[in-house]
This record gives structure tokens, sequence and C-alpha cells, in this order.
């Protein structure tokens, strides 16, 4: 009788292994594909207008998502781990605290203007889990990037380096703030030019990181 037992253990647990892998990456097809629907149809579509435009059911989705938070988690993990590959790239390459700020916000507003309408869905309010969402772990991440660059800024000052973490805290916040507020005013067009994106991006880029780095003149 033992022998059977072990001799069935290892296949059930080759089943349950497949069954999960299966389950994994069926999650992440419906995870792009939900992701794809928002971004052309908006945020503000419903679980059923979601499922109906993936090709599925809401009982469906609602297997592999326990609510509508669930798939906000889902879709900004997805986008967090495009931005924080960028953002990190970006970082390496700067060769002071003002070029890491100006490269970052840069790749910042550039991959939200991409999908502004992916981007509000995933960043309004409404998770429930104890969890920290995507965008929080977004600001982490991308707060410990630039603490060693404003360390040294702040040593090359004779200042303790103690402060970076905080200023690190404050620059993720301002840009978000700002970037939100272009956002919206912004609005939706179609068909924007796309060298014209390109440029007021630049431009936005160079201003965030001159008041970051540099603050306003005199009057």
């Amino acid at each position: 009788m033992s022998r059977v037992v072990e001799d069935a253990s290892p296949r059930s647990d080759g089943r349950s292994l497949r069954w999960e892998s299966h389950r994994a990456a069926r999650r992440d097809d419906l995870t792009r594909a939900a992701r794809k629907a928002i971004h052309h149809g908006g945020p503000d579509l419903s679980m059923d207008e979601i499922a109906s435009a993936i090709g599925t059911s809401k009982s469906i989705v609602y297997r592999y998502f326990r609510d509508r938070s669930g798939l906000q988690t889902a879709v900004g993990e997805a986008v967090l781990q495009e931005m924080g590959s960028a953002l990190a790239d970006v970082s390496h390459r700067a060769t002071g605290p003002r070029d890491a700020v100006r490269a970052m916000v840069g790749v910042y507003l550039g991959m939200i203007s991409t999908s502004p309408a992916v981007y509000t869905f995933v960043t309004r309010g409404g998770e429930v889990s104890e969890e920290p969402g995507p965008l929080r772990t977004l600001a982490d991440d991308a707060a410990a990037l630039l603490v060693p660059v404003l360390s040294d800024a702040l040593a090359a000052q004779e200042r303790s380096r103690d402060a970076a973490h905080m200023w690190a805290a404050g620059v993720i916040g301002f840009v978000r703030g700002a970037a939100e507020v272009w956002l919206v005013e912004r609005g939706t067009v179609a068909d924007r030019d796309p060298d014209v994106e390109h440029a007021e991006i630049e431009r936005l880029a160079d201003t965030l990181a001159g008041w970051i780095c540099v603050g306003t003149p005199s009057p």
C-alpha cells in the first residue's frame, strides 16, 4: 500500500505543477488582453465590458482575478515590469543627479502618455488588498534607483548622505503629481503628431528636472 502511495505522489505533483503553469499562463494572457481592451476602451470599462472585449465571460475573469482590484493589480504589475526596466536602464547610464532625474522623468512621461487610459485604470483607488499596489511598488523602486546618485550629490556638498532616501521620495512624488496634472490638461488626442508629442515630453522633462534640481530663479 505504501509503495502505491509513494508511486502516485510524483505524478500528482507533476499534474499540480502543470496546472499551476497553465493557470499562470492563462492569467498572463487575460492580463494582456484586458490591458489592450482598456487601452482602446478607456479606464471606465466595466468588468462585463472588459470580459466582452477580450472574448470571455465575467465569471472566467473572476476565476483568475478576485475582483476589479485584482485585475488592476495584475495590469499594474505588467506596466511596472516594463517601466521599471526602462527606469533602471536610464538611471544606470546617468552621469549626475540632474541627468538621472531628467532621464527618468522622460521615460516616465513617455510611457504613461503612450497609454493614459491604462495608467488611469491602474492608479485609481479601490484596491482592497493589504499588499502595496503596483504604483506604490513602482514609486519605491524608482526612488531606490535615485538614492545612490543623490547620496553622492549630498556627499559632494559635504552634507549627510542620510537624507538621500527622503530626497528621492520627494522627487518621485513631485514628478507623479506634475505628470498627472499634465495628463489631464493634455486630454485625449487620438491623432496627436508623434513628433509634437515627443517634443512636448522633452520640454516637460527638462522643466521638471530643472525645478527639482535647480529650483526657480529669483524674481
